[in-house]
């Protein structure tokens, strides 16, 4: 005989997973059926031909399509181009990392969350490979190590245009970075507002001397008892970023195995600026291009920068904060912010600023509408 209080029990249990299925039903399905698509592409770089040490012209880029993307046929789409930091490659962005789940620790999961909870609309978003064989293109032309600036905004753009359904104008077109990458951003919306309109720097480095960055560093020193690569790549991460540095803003093509000049010379047991190479360096400042780029600064909808407050890269807090100064006295349209962090623990996650800060700013001010309808 059938206990009635077990029968009662399993009608219950019964009633639970007919509702735990309707739940699956409304939420579930319908999250998964709005999931975007992360293609690997690789794009030839003619731009980075014959370039003295040896990087290659074929780079790898990664491209997030949104989830209307293969249903939409006919609809277009503003493009945000996320630059990486020295020593990381696009996987950076696309692959999780640190305990970072594929849902808030990718680009990809981010944007498939964002635009299902109305947080912001449809975007490609492109991720390139720019890392060379001292770990940072800084995105700058050199005659060392290849013309990436010529080859993001040019080659890449050009491609992802051919290639994909964009809204093929400055208007709906932005570039974001995180350290390396954000210098790289902040410089191509000062070089570039007729290919990019909004420009936003994630931690950015390099923007100008201080601290770490600075003559006192004994990485600079280190560098001239070094004579082959192998000795820079022992030497940590601030040896390998000097010769990175030296290679992007002071490039000698003819010079092996280091291919450039160094900012700073001996004399006399102490380091003193070397010229060329220092003033070279400074032209390559954000800080002091700002002035140079002062009319093309004032065409971008958008030009935003940040730092937290604890970032173990400590040049790049004060050369922030400088920079915002410096645009203050220019009369130029930017946003600042400080913030409590260091140089990547507010990035990823529900409440990370790529989510909450960083995308919404880019669906904000880029151009959604096409102008051909």
């Amino acid at each position: 005989m059938t206990n009635p209080n077990r029968r009662n029990s399993r009608a219950r249990d019964a009633a639970r997973l007919a509702g735990l299925l309707l739940l699956t039903l409304f939420f579930v399905t319908p999250a998964l059926a709005q999931a975007g698509r992360l293609v690997r592409e690789t794009v030839h770089g003619a731009s980075l031909e014959r370039n003295a040490t040896g990087e290659s012209t074929d780079r790898r880029v990664s491209v997030y399509l949104p989830p209307s993307y293969d249903t939409a046929t006919t609809k277009r789409y503003p493009v945000v181009y996320l630059l990486h930091g020295i020593g990381d490659t696009d996987e950076e962005f696309t692959s999780a990392w640190k305990g970072n789940t594929a849902a808030w620790g990718t680009v990809q999961g981010l944007m498939d969350r964002g635009i299902a909870e109305g947080r912001f609309g449809e975007m490609i978003v492109v991720v390139p490979d720019e890392r060379t064989k001292m770990m940072g293109s800084f995105y700058t032309n050199s005659s060392a190590t290849g013309n990436w600036e010529d080859f993001t905004s040019q080659d890449l753009v050009g491609y992802i245009d051919k290639k994909f359904r964009t809204l093929a104008r400055a208007e709906s077109r932005g570039v974001a970075g995180h350290s390396m990458g954000g210098h790289g951003a902040l410089r191509l919306g000062m070089r570039r507002p007729d290919v990019f309109s909004v420009a936003y720097g994630m931690n950015p480095a390099v923007l100008g001397w201080g601290a770490d960055l600075s003559i006192e560093n004994p990485a600079f020193a280190k560098l001239f008892r070094m004579t082959t690569l192998e000795e820079v790549y022992r030497g940590g991460i601030y040896t390998v970023g000097a010769l990175c540095l030296a290679q992007a803003f002071s490039p000698a093509p003819d010079r092996p195995p280091f291919y450039a000049d160094l900012p700073f010379k001996e004399v006399g047991g102490k380091l003193v600026p070397n010229e060329p190479a220092f003033s070279k360096w400074e032209e390559n400042f954000p800080l002091n291009m700002a002035a140079r780029y002062r009319e093309n600064l004032t065409k971008l909808r958008g030009f935003r920068f940040d730092t937290g407050w604890e970032d173990e890269f400590t040049h790049i807090p004060p050369t922030a904060r400088a920079l915002a100064h410096k645009l203050t006295e220019l009369r130029v349209p930017f946003t600042f912010e400080e913030y409590n962090g260091d140089h990547r623990n507010r990035m990823w996650g529900r409440t990370g600023r790529l989510y909450t800060e960083v995308l919404p700013y880019f669906w904000l001010l880029l151009d959604s509408l096409d102008a051909k309808k």
